[in-house]
Parts: structure tokens; C-alpha cells; sequence
């Protein structure tokens, strides 16, 4: 936020901290009622948290502009490969700041059914873990009926 903005968000009396803050369009904070320094205090988080929103927004529109380029490649790399006579199923899955996006494309079956495997919409496969577990509570029982 550059110091202009800023300024347009402040009523300073002619001494020094403001005593209003303007915290949107139609909506502002007196702060005449309270002692400068603790103005002076309430300014500065109001700052940090202005400061705080604007880093946030900045990463996600990072975010926002690297799935769409990826999507924009991945979008040209299917229409190549799909252009040139060859079959082609792209899937891409991806979580970020802003979201989980799951994408397929394609000219084939799989990719006109828009079904994405397990692991490709990010679920976790517990079968392993399941026989593992069957398996360890047989053995404990069957040391335990030995014994």
C-alpha cells in the first residue's frame, strides 16, 4: 500500500497521530477519545494487519497465476499431441493457497469419463495398512492362545 493510500485512511489532527481511521468506503474508527500513544499502538497493528492482508493477497495471486499457466500448458500440450492423431490423457492434481484443482483432459475414454483415480485426487490407499494390521492381530492372538 503506498503512503497515499495510506493518508486517504488517516484523520490527523494538526499535532500528530490520527484520531480516525477509515476502514472502508463508508465505515471509519474515532480514535479521538483515546491517549496518542495508545493511537500511536492501534495504528501500528492496523498497519501490520493491512500489511498482513496485502502479503496474502499477493500469494495468491502467485497461485493463481502459476495453476493458470499450468493449465494453459497443459491445455496446449493436449491439443498437440491430440491434433497430431495420437491418443492422450492428462490428469493433473494440485492443492495450493488457493485451492484443490483436479483437471483431466483428453481425447480419450478415460478422459471423457472425467474420473480420476485414487491417488490422483489426493485419497490415501489403506489396503497395506489393513493387511498389516489383520496380520499383527493374528499373531498376537495366536501368542496369546500359546501362552
Amino acid at each position: 500500500m503506498s503512503e497515499d493510500s495510506n493518508d486517504k485512511n488517516l484523520t490527523k489532527p494538526s499535532g500528530g497521530v490520527p484520531t480516525q481511521i477509515n476502514l472502508g468506503p463508508s465505515t471509519s474508527m474515532d480514535l479521538s477519545w483515546l491517549p496518542e500513544n495508545e493511537r500511536k499502538a492501534l495504528l501500528i497493528d492496523y498497519t501490520k494487519g493491512m500489511m498482513d492482508i496485502s502479503i496474502k493477497a499477493q500469494e495468491l495471486h502467485v497461485d493463481a497465476a502459476v495453476l493458470k499457466k499450468t493449465l494453459d500448458d497443459l491445455s496446449d500440450t493436449t491439443r498437440e499431441v491430440s491434433d497430431s492423431g495420437n491418443a492422450v490423457t492428462i490428469t493433473h492434481s494440485q492443492t495450493t493457497k488457493v485451492g484443490r484443482t483436479e483437471v483431466m483432459m483428453g481425447n480419450t475414454e478415460q478422459a471423457q469419463s472425467g474420473k480420476l483415480s485414487k491417488s490422483q485426487t489426493g485419497e490415501k490407499d489403506w489396503t497395506p495398512y489393513y493387511i498389516f494390521g489383520g496380520i499383527l492381530a493374528l499373531i498376537i492372538i495366536a501368542a496369546l492362545m500359546k501362552g
